[in-house]
């Protein structure tokens, strides 16, 4: 998707926002790779077995019924997790926040070489990473263009250790190809076991976790309000319910993007155009499904379409256009996942006073309701339709008005015992 230049992005994002109330080495070179919280579906009991004890994401005393990790196993190698595009046969490349490279190694000291690729429209970029030894988080990679060695930890005691790289930032930032890693004269072991339940987050900037870094520092962030630093998918309502369930997370979420239209209305790229992509911004690179395939899906958009497009408004879809599509996003999204559960979030920062006469949360919540009671007449009854509470004006304190760690943990706590419910996790 092609950006305009600074000003129009900055109003884009602001009106988004207003729809919310050295020896010898071992070189590893890797190229495969205003409503209560409710449920219309259900009884909204968090006395359920499967709830925890503040209804949330917090775990009762000894009431984890997520399965063990399995042991590592298989033949020494690098994992990947989340959606990679492996057609370069130099590297997978990853765009999508969330995106993980997983290393167990034997060794003290580990490099990592990446190749950062930008586009010229990519103003806010470059990309940023975190990395965590041994599950401690490092301090972060702020890539830099081209192909460069990046030191991750040096002086490491001896025996095994683990590395991981997480993408914290957004595809329209940049993408990030993977050449390897080094562990200077250690070697390479099997992975580590991975979860073994599922999640993909699909959705649009709140989801994304869009702005969460700029607390404090706004309501307009300094610099770009859409630069990478402003953003962490870590910190998203889907990476913290994926902590508290045990489960991977795959986010396939990008800013701006609706169901009908997006915010910037210039751009076709819609959510449903983009869902089967390896690389949001690249046609041809085509996701294989097979390679991830989630229990639990949590689609949250609508926002965009309902807002005043950019750089001129040619008005919002009809409900019955923003069901028809939603509803055909679903079919689609049941295809390539035939029992996972799914639930269709209206965002809570998605508000019928802004902006004025669109009525954004009413029609959302609508063509939520309708395509539910489609699905669910056709026999779909593993699609569900949920409504976290309305965010108050102390949760938005994100870049222009985006969620606030606080956001995303309320509702990280919102839909966790939904999803218990549905699943028995």
């Amino acid at each position: 998707m092609r950006r305009p230049s600074t000003s129009p992005l900055l109003a884009v994002l602001l009106l988004v926002s207003s729809c919310k109330s050295g020896d010898a080495q071992e070189r590893v070179d890797e190229s495969s790779p205003t409503s209560p919280a409710l449920d219309t579906n259900d009884t909204n009991d968090t006395n359920h077995p499967g709830a925890t004890r503040d209804g949330g994401t917090r775990e009762r005393d000894g009431a984890s019924t997520a399965p063990p990790d399995p042991e590592p196993s298989g033949p020494p190698r690098v994992d990947f997790v989340g959606r990679f595009d492996a057609r370069d046969p130099a590297g997978p490349t990853c765009a999508w926040p969330g995106c993980r490279i997983v290393a167990r190694f034997e060794g003290t000291r580990v490099t990592a070489r990446l190749e950062e690729i930008t586009q010229s429209w990519m103003t806010g970029g470059p990309s940023e990473w975190d990395v965590t030894i041994d599950g401690a988080l490092r301090p972060k990679l702020v890539m830099e263009a081209g192909a460069h060695e990046y030191v991750l930890a040096t002086d490491l005691p001896p025996g095994e250790h683990v590395v991981e790289l997480y993408k914290r930032s957004e595809a329209q930032t940049g993408a990030t190809r993977f050449l390897g890693y080094d562990f200077a004269g250690g070697k390479l072991l099997a992975p580590p076991g991975r979860h073994l339940r599922k999640l993909e987050i699909i959705g649009d900037s709140q989801p994304a976790a869009f702005g969460v870094e700029g607390v404090g520092q706004g309501p307009m962030c300094p610099g770009l309000n859409y630069a990478a630093k402003w953003q962490n998918f870590r910190k998203s309502f889907g990476a913290l319910l994926g902590e508290a369930l045990k489960a991977d997370v795959q986010g396939t979420v990008y800013s701006g993007k609706g169901m009908v239209k997006n915010i910037w209305r210039p751009d076709k790229d819609t959510m449903p155009v983009v869902f089967p992509r390896a690389v949001p911004t690249i046609a041809a690179s085509p996701w294989d499904f097979t390679a991830y395939v989630p229990d639990v899906v949590i689609v949250m958009l609508g926002g965009n379409d309902f807002a005043i497009g950019q750089p001129e408004d040619d008005g919002a879809p009809t409900v019955a256009q923003f069901t028809d599509t939603y509803d055909a996003f679903v079919v689609d999204v049941r295809q390539h996942y035939p029992h996972a559960h799914v639930f269709l979030a209206t965002s809570p920062s998605v508000s019928d006073a802004e902006p004025p006469g669109r009525q954004s949360r009413t029609h959302v919540m609508e063509g939520v309701a309708g395509v539910v009671a489609r699905r669910n007449g056709a026999g779909d009854t593993r699609v569900y339709a949920v409504t976290p509470s309305v965010a108050p004006p102390s949760e938005l304190t994100g870049c222009e008005g985006h969620g606030s760690p606080a956001f995303h943990q309320r509702v990280a706590d919102e839909l966790a015992p939904r999803i218990r419910e549905k699943t028995g996790w």
